[in-house]
């Protein structure tokens, strides 16, 4: 398919999710045929492994939720699928923001590539429009440094990049880059320092202090919960977001086990550590990690409360999950994380841990007049 002959024939579809993934309907097909897209792309951004998912666990990661509405737009040559669109509605805060990724396989045409990226731009800022969404914000590859520097300072994005030049051409600005290390369990093991010594020492200097670990798989025990939804509305004002137009968030309890259910949905399993002073009870942080049917596991939040910092607590909470995955999960050697550029104290935290960086995405945003 040449990219004149697709300029005058692009037709962008809806995704309708099917009820299960092996679900033998026209749903289901365009399913795992969209899924098939979704792992190429994976591969191409970020390396074998690190971004797979089964088909269940993507069925799952795609559902809607209260908190955040889920569309998927795809573009089909024959009966494959060479590009796709995602775009998140919040629906609960920051509720005029509609953010959006698109993605077209490397192996096109280069003008085929460009003309998909622009044409599922603009659908996706057609449909955050019908939805009353005045500020957009999309996704691109990224970089350490680059022509187009993050509005925070640190971080940057080529400008010829298709999906970066579609943004620009539109009015975005590079509002900030996040970078995706890897940590190798493996590879720690044989440091000079194993893991088990450092998550000990960490461990003794946060006990000195009056601190301890508690780790759970699943779901939030009852006792933890108010804690645990406090933690995740902390998170979303403390987690550092440059020029963002995000909004702080509000966790009840049927938020928190709605999110805990997503999760987890598709055969995924949740680990969490949590610091508590003993004195007070009080969680002082948590961390959380997403285990999957592959062999990469996938760091989700980690926070400190600004009460409780200056003891190692980072450090040991991520230590200690990294010693849980191990423990109970033998076969994910490897984790993931995506991190802010800015957030320098969390990135030395990861490079001590062991993670090194391996990718970069850019969040760019621009305000539409109303």
């Amino acid at each position: 398919m040449s990219g004149r002959a697709l300029m005058h024939s692009i037709s962008i579809d809806e995704l309708v999710l099917p009820v299960t993934a092996g679900e033998q309907t026209a749903a289901g097909a365009a399913f795992r045929a969209a899924h098939e897209h979704g792992e190429r792309i994976g591969v191409e951004r970020y390396g074998p492994g690190l971004a797979s998912l089964t088909l269940e666990e993507r069925l799952a990661a795609w559902q809607s939720s209260d908190a955040e509405q889920h569309r998927k737009r795809v573009v089909r040559d024959g009966e494959r699928i060479i590009a796709s669109s995602s775009i998140w509605l919040p629906m609960l805060e920051s509720t005029e923001v509609g953010d959006h990724g698109v993605a077209a396989e490397a192996s096109l045409a280069p003008e085929t590539r460009r003309a998909l990226i622009e044409a599922l731009v603009d659908d996706a800022e057609r449909v955050a429009a019908e939805h009353g969404r005045t500020t957009l914000m999309g996704g691109s590859p990224a970089a350490a440094s680059g022509a187009v520097m993050a509005s925070t300072g640190f971080g940057g994005a080529d400008p010829d990049e298709p999906e970066a030049a579609a943004l620009i051409a539109r009015g975005y600005e590079l509002e900030q880059v996040y970078r995706m290390s890897v940590a190798d369990l493996r590879g720690l093991e044989r440091g000079e320092r194993p893991l088990d010594a450092r998550w000990a020492d960490a461990s003794a200097r946060a006990a000195a202090d009056g601190y301890e670990t508690i780790a759970w798989s699943g779901p939030a025990p009852a006792e933890h919960r108010p804690a645990m939804r406090a933690l995740h509305e902390a998170m979303s004002v403390d987690a550092p977001v440059g020029g963002l137009a995000l909004e702080a968030e509000v966790w009840s309890d049927e938020r928190l086990a709605e999110f805990e259910r997503q999760k987890t949905a598709g055969g995924r399993t949740m680990r969490t550590v949590v610091a508590r002073d003993r004195a007070s009870g009080e969680l002082a942080g948590f961390t959380s990690l997403f285990v999957g049917s592959g062999d990469v596991a996938s760091q989700h939040d980690t926070i400190v409360t600004r009460a409780h910092r200056g003891h190692g607590l980072g450090m040991l909470l991520k230590l200690a999950n990294l010693v849980e995955l191990r423990r109970h999960h033998p076969t994910h050697p490897r984790v993931r994380t995506m991190n802010a550029e800015e957030n320098r104290h969390m990135l030395a935290v990861n490079e001590a841990t062991g993670f090194v960086p391996v990718a970069y995405e850019g969040i760019w945003q621009r305000k539409v007049a109303r």
